[in-house]
C-alpha cells in the first residue's frame, strides 16, 4: 500500500508527465517553428512561385541568399525575445528552446551572416544588393523598436503589418522588372504575411500580456475577429484570381494558404503553440506545387 508522502509524490508527477508526453505530441509540428526554419522556407518557396508566375529567371544562389538572410533574421529575433522576457512570466515553446540554445544559436548567427555576405557579394546583381540592404535596415530598426521600444505599437498599431510587407520585399527584391502584376503580387502576399502575424498575435495575446508586449489583439481586444475575417476575404480574392492564367499558380497559393489560415481560427483543442506552428505551415503551399513539379 501506498504511503502518504508516496502518494503526495504520485500525484505531483503526474501533471509534469503530462506536460512532457504532450511536448512530444506538439514537436513534430512545431519542429520548424523551434528551429526558426518556418520563415526562412516560407520566403523561398513564394520567391520560386511568384519569379516563375512572372516569367522571372531564378538560381539556386538566390534562393540560398534569401533563405540564409530569412533565417538570420529570425534567429537573431528569437535570440533578442529571449534575454526581453520578463523573469517568471508564462513563454512559448519557441522562446524556451532558445534559451536553452542561446550558446548555439550565437555561433550560428555568425556564421549565417558571414556566408550571407559572402553570397550575396558573389552572386547577387548591385540592383538586388542595394534593395536587400535597404530591407535589412528597416528590418534591423523593426526589432530594434519591438524589443526595446515596444510601447510605440500602442499609438502606431502597425507592428504586424510592418513585418509582414517587409517580408514580402525581401521575397519579391530579386525580381528586376516593374510591372503592374508584380505590385499586385506584392501587396497580396505582404497582406497573407500580415494576417499571418496578426492572426498569431490573437491567439497569443494572453501571452503578451503576461510579458508585457504590444501587438494588434492587445491593443485592439475587440476586434480579434478581424484576422479571421480578412483571411476568408482574402482566400475569395485568390480564388478570384485563378481566372487570370499568368497569375494562376500564385493565386492557387494565395488562396489555400489564406483559407487554411482562416479555419486554424475555428479549429477547437489545439494547444496555443502547435496552432502557430501550423499557422507557419500553411504558409508553405508553394512547397506543394514545387514537389509536384519535379517529381511528377
Amino acid at each position: 500500500m501506498f504511503s502518504a508522502n508516496k502518494l503526495a509524490v504520485a500525484r505531483k508527477r503526474l501533471p509534469l508527465q503530462a506536460r512532457i508526453a504532450a511536448a512530444h505530441r506538439q514537436r513534430p509540428v512545431i519542429f520548424l517553428s523551434l528551429l526558426c526554419l518556418d520563415a526562412p522556407l516560407v520566403a523561398a518557396a513564394w520567391q520560386w512561385i511568384i519569379a516563375r508566375n512572372l516569367g522571372e529567371p531564378l538560381n539556386l544562389q538566390q534562393c540560398a541568399v534569401l533563405f540564409l538572410a530569412a533565417w538570420l533574421i529570425y534567429l537573431s529575433d528569437r535570440l533578442a525575445d529571449s534575454f526581453t522576457v520578463p523573469p517568471g512570466a508564462p513563454t512559448s515553446a519557441r522562446q524556451r528552446f532558445c534559451r536553452q540554445h542561446r550558446f548555439s544559436i550565437v555561433p550560428l548567427i555568425v556564421l549565417l551572416g558571414i556566408t550571407d555576405t559572402t553570397l550575396s557579394l558573389i552572386f547577387i546583381d548591385r540592383r538586388t544588393f542595394i534593395f536587400g540592404t535597404l530591407i535589412l535596415v528597416a528590418t534591423t530598426a523593426y526589432l530594434a523598436i519591438n524589443h526595446f521600444a515596444g510601447q510605440i505599437w500602442r499609438q502606431v498599431p502597425l507592428k504586424e503589418v510592418s513585418i509582414g510587407f517587409l517580408f514580402a520585399l525581401g521575397t519579391v527584391a530579386v525580381i528586376n522588372q516593374k510591372s503592374t502584376n508584380l505590385v499586385l503580387v506584392l501587396v497580396l502576399f505582404g497582406l497573407l504575411c500580415s494576417l499571418n502575424c496578426l492572426s498569431i498575435s490573437v491567439w497569443e495575446r494572453d501571452l503578451d500580456i503576461a510579458q508585457g508586449r504590444e501587438s494588434f489583439a492587445t491593443a485592439h481586444p475587440k476586434r480579434k475577429s478581424l484576422p479571421a475575417m480578412s483571411c476568408w476575404i482574402l482566400g475569395v480574392i485568390g480564388m478570384a484570381l485563378l481566372i487570370d492564367s499568368k497569375l494562376r499558380l500564385f493565386a492557387f497559393c494565395l488562396a489555400s494558404s489564406a483559407l487554411l489560415l482562416a479555419l486554424l481560427h475555428h479549429v477547437g483543442r489545439i494547444d496555443r503553440d502547435e496552432r502557430v506552428g501550423l499557422a507557419d505551415l500553411a504558409l508553405l503551399t508553394p512547397a506543394v506545387v514545387f514537389l509536384f513539379y519535379f517529381v511528377r
